[in-house]
């Protein structure tokens, strides 16, 4: 009986879903559906039975890949967390105003801890958290616990872990269960964001699981991870951090599968961003430094990802010097919006034939209420802003609603709060109109984006023809010069990276690898790597940012759902580390290897080093066939960090498929 496997995607735009025969890797059919945020389940049930899945075909595994972590954090949405902190010097960490650097403003400090060698620093304050605790339960929805020298010596958060458990059903979370690192801050922001994912990440799982079983599938249900490899449901439930970065990951790997490449360049172009990602030896480069979460490091390892803010949907606008600009804010294509609402279409098209002097491109631009307002919120704005709300109860254009409200520009109305929420969507023209005006998109109304795009283009002064191109070559430069900055800073720690290139002789090359208009000397930059497009966007843009570079673009067949394949074509993946220090007193100086909650001592380092190895290998693959790798293979890497030795044990195997057989089997 053939064998078949379900990967599925649910970014900020699009939820895309991929049926793939497993034995011949090849993609029997693709979907993809508008991602349904207030109810993910929706989305995921209609790309499911978009797939035209037929009751004889056997799935047998089933993989997710999701914005869901960053979002979270980023909208607001994740649960609020109360930090405890063992053994941290507070007067410290606030003189460095490293407390911004925590992602919680609930944090308390105990006395606590140990030192470098693993020795307790002070007792523990059990009776202050067990008071702290039964104080403080109602203010929030997690607990995170993070201890002074944890990796080495886990016992006090262990502890503070039980007495919180007495007091409290909440999700508490310990911060050396994450991480190793000795990064104290880091390793207690993992901590605080990991807390404060753990009921949302339960919700989406929950979600996905009633969506399958409500089509009748029974399949072993994976997880992907930050870096591009695959976990147990259970596992991303109790450690959702490590999903971070999940999407852009998952839509390099699923490049480099499609494109049957094992070191390549991947650039996924989506509505939002681009993302790009760097494929070696069939695995994405991880970034050793951990993931961002909006403005919190982690200790999460994750794809080193460059992201920036050019996508199909970013707002085209000018300066007063007329350069064009491409985004950073996300707004949604008024062919889109008007496919969807009629009265924008005719608003529009009734621009044709219009008699002012005075054109506007507030005349077409669009704001509508995307999500209604809490009681708290509506109170606190003032009454034009109130009558702004009540206008755009359905999409109102611009222009009109500052004329209604009595005010000249849309600053004077101070709504930039409930846009950057959501809560508020602005619709206004984008690359996706511009495309439908080209032929090469055909998704809403064609009418419409060639309509506001000859409005535009009498503002900006230039032919529809010209202003395409302008556009297009923009969003070109800017792709290149992504490119280059990360291939050049490969071999940097990722926060060395440039945003831009910049100084004048910079600026200078860059100007003449993109456009080469001197008459005495050229300069070329050629990639390494080929370029491997992913994303709808990808093949009106990316080939030519590739040409640029010199380096040969792949767009292999279904690059526009990657991420979905992505989400089942990795491997399963587990870490374990053994940590080598030494313990030193006045009767004994021993070297001790920790690994998970256990250590072991020994006379000589030598031996503590051989036996760390050993069991940081044992730990990893027995890890990873539980999380149903098959067959794994082991790597160790040794790494000396000051006194301290760390073995870093990866076991790689291929997916465990279910078993369970069919009734037609």
């Amino acid at each position: 009986m053939d064998r078949y496997v379900i990967g599925i995607d649910t970014g900020g735009t699009f939820t895309d879903g991929v049926l793939l025969h497993y034995e011949s890797r090849k993609v029997i059919s693709a979907a993809k559906s508008l991602t349904t945020r207030e109810d993910l389940k929706i989305g995921v049930i209609k790309v499911l039975k978009k797939l035209n899945i037929k009751e004889e075909y056997s799935i047998k595994l089933v993989g997710i890949s999701s914005t869901l972590a960053t979002n979270s954090v980023a909208e607001g949405k994740a649960r609020k967390v109360g930090l405890l902190l063992i053994g941290y010097d507070q007067d410290l960490v606030e003189q460095y105003g490293l407390t911004e650097k925590l992602s919680t403003e609930n944090i308390s400090y105990f006395k606590g801890g140990h030192n470098a060698q693993g020795n307790e620093a002070a007792p523990l304050d059990e009776e202050n958290i067990k008071k702290w605790i039964q104080e403080k339960e109602s203010e929030f929805d997690a607990v995170a616990v993070s201890s002074y020298f944890s990796p080495l010596n886990p016992e006090h958060e262990e502890r503070a872990f039980e007495i919180i458990k007495e007091e409290t059903d909440l999700p508490v979370v310990m911060a050396s269960q994450l991480s190793t690192k000795l990064n104290s801050i880091k390793r207690a922001a993992t901590a605080a964001i990991n807390a404060s994912l753990v009921a949302v990440m339960q919700d989406f799982i929950q979600a996905v699981q009633n969506s399958l079983q409500e089509l009748g599938i029974e399949a072993p249900l994976m997880i992907v991870r930050g870096d591009g490899t695959m976990m147990p449901y259970t596992e991303a439930v109790q450690k959702p951090v490590e999903t971070v970065l999940s999407g852009p990951a998952a839509s390099a790997i699923g490049g480099r599968f499609l494109a049957r490449d094992g070191s390549a360049l991947v650039i996924d172009m989506g509505s939002t961003t681009t993302d790009m990602a760097l494929v070696k030896d069939s695995r994405v480069v991880v970034s050793e430094e951990g993931a961002k979460v909006g403005n919190t490091e982690t200790a999460v390892e994750a794809a080193k990802i460059r992201t920036i803010s050019v996508g199909c949907d970013s707002r085209i606008s000018y300066n007063k010097k007329k350069d064009i600009l491409i985004g950073p804010d996300r707004v949604r294509p008024l062919s889109q919006i008007a496919y969807h609402h009629k009265n924008v279409a005719s608003e529009i098209q009734s621009l044709k034939n219009t008699t002012q002097i005075r054109k506007n491109l507030f005349d077409i631009e669009y704001w509508y209420l995307h999500k209604p307002l809490d009681e708290h919120t509506l109170e606190s704005l003032n009454e034009k802003q109130r009558k702004a709300v009540e206008l755009i109860a359905e999409p109102h254009r611009l222009s009109d609603l500052l004329s209604e409200v009595g005010v000249f520009h849309p600053s004077h109305l101070h709504l930039d709060g409930l846009i950057q929420e959501g809560k508020i969507e602005c619709a206004a023209l984008t690359p996706s109109d511009l495309l439908h005006v080209e032929g090469g998109m055909n998704m809403w109304d064609a009418d419409t984006a060639f309509t506001a795009t000859d409005y535009y283009c009498q503002v900006y002064g230039v032919n529809r023809k010209e202003f395409i191109e302008i556009v297009f070559d923009k969003i070109v430069d800017i792709i290149v010069e992504e490119i280059l900055i990360f291939l050049a800073c490969q071999n940097l720690d990722y926060s060395r990276m440039p945003d831009r290139i910049d100084g004048e002789w910079g600026k200078w090359m860059l100007q003449e690898i993109l456009h080469s208009d001197n008459n005495y000397l050229s300069i070329d930059a050629g990639s390494r790597f080929p370029v491997i497009g992913t994303g709808a966007p990808a093949r009106h843009f990316l080939k030519r940012a590739a040409r640029t570079v010199h380096a040969k673009f792949i767009l292999p067949e279904f690059s526009e759902v990657a991420n979905a394949v992505g989400a089942v074509s990795g491997s399963v993946s587990e870490v374990r580390e053994a940590i080598v220090f030494v313990r030193e007193n006045e009767i004994q100086y021993s070297y001790v290897v920790k690994f998970g909650d256990r250590s072991k001592s020994f006379e000589q380092y030598r031996e503590a080093c051989d036996y760390a190895e050993n069991i940081a290998r044992k730990l990893a693959k027995e890890a990873a066939v539980k999380s149903g790798a098959t067959d794994p293979y082991v790597d160790v890497e040794r790494k000396t960090e000051g006194s301290l030795t760390r073995f870093i044990a990866r076991a790689v195997g291929n997916p465990k498929l279910s078993e369970v057989q069919n009734v037609e089997d």
